[in-house]
């Protein structure tokens, strides 16, 4: 526990946060016939706050911005199926619907009927899939560097990266890969992050936590983004669309199409960030998420 503590503060110093530094506690829970893992911050008595990560990553890719967050809000952060330390689908099932299915059933065992829901990458495309049936449930609603107009071609180098590391040699060899595909992460922060997506093998080599015996298919996800772009009417729900003012992924013109949709959306850039917001730049995406969630809360 120790040792966590002074990762995490070692962790918030190197992003420029001054935080108290606490550690998670770690749950388990059987949502729809699989077993789900989720780390949580703060205290019940709080404002609850949902996040989820993009793809290949993990719950605890949120560790510093729930660090900063814990003294206000409640905060849980889920590995989704098939990442981190939760089940698998051994159906393949990972469309955003059933993801959206275990956001439901994640919020009905925690008891929580009104809720802030924050999501990344693949995380916010789940969450809209979730805000767009169950709005009302939700106090906010936070997409980091997504909607359902994204940059479909270069959407591939990420995917190439996923798929031509699924097996390194050593965790100093997927680090490096890791910053040679993101330069504007900071070293210890990868590391940080990467200790909760790989993991060791038998035979001393590494590979990735997340379900990777498919392709990720970018025609299908482009379907599901249309089909989410039709229902983006529907979330009545105050919504904040961040952007990473160096992301590939997501451009300008992408983000205002997306807020265009929305009732109640506006827009946020994150500067030296690119589509992995939370670990390019932590300080800049609390600095315009805390009084969108502050105000949303009350």
């Amino acid at each position: 526990m120790h040792t966590e503590l002074s990762h995490l503060a070692r962790v918030a110093e190197i992003a420029g946060i001054d935080v108290r530094v606490q550690s998670p506690t770690h749950h388990h829970a059987v949502l729809n016939e699989r077993r789900f893992h989720y780390v949580e911050w703060g205290n019940e008595g709080a404002p609850p706050l949902l996040f989820l990560h993009g793809g290949n990553q993990s719950a605890r890719t949120w560790d510093i911005v729930c660090l900063a967050l814990a003294d206000k809000f409640h905060c849980i952060a889920l590995d989704q199926r098939g990442h981190g330390d939760s089940e698998w689908s051994y159906e393949g099932h990972y469309a955003p619907e059933h993801h959206a299915e275990d956001i439901a059933a994640l919020v009905k065992h925690l008891g929580w009927e009104h809720f802030g829901l924050v999501g990344m990458s693949m995380g916010g495309i789940n969450a809209l899939a979730f805000a767009s049936q169950n709005w009302r449930n939700l106090t906010s609603l936070v997409c980091v560097d997504v909607g359902p107009f994204v940059q479909m071609e270069k959407s591939k180098a990420l995917v190439s990266f996923v798929q031509e590391n699924t097996k390194r040699q050593s965790f100093d060899d997927f680090v490096a890969a890791a910053l040679a595909h993101n330069p504007l992460r900071k070293a210890e922060l990868l590391r940080h992050s990467l200790t909760h997506t790989t993991r060791e093998l038998a035979d001393g080599s590494w590979a990735w936590k997340a379900d990777r015996r498919e392709n990720l298919d970018l025609d299908k996800m482009k379907n599901h983004l249309e089909v989410l772009a039709s229902k983006c009417h529907h979330i009545q729900c105050p919504t904040l669309v961040v952007r990473g003012a160096q992301s590939p992924t997501f451009s300008k013109e992408d983000a205002n199409r997306f807020v265009q949709l929305l009732p109640k959306g506006q827009l946020a850039v994150v500067q030296n960030a690119g589509h992995t917001v939370q670990g390019d730049n932590p300080k800049g995406l609390l600095d315009v998420m805390q009084s969108f969630l502050h105000q949303a809360a009350t």
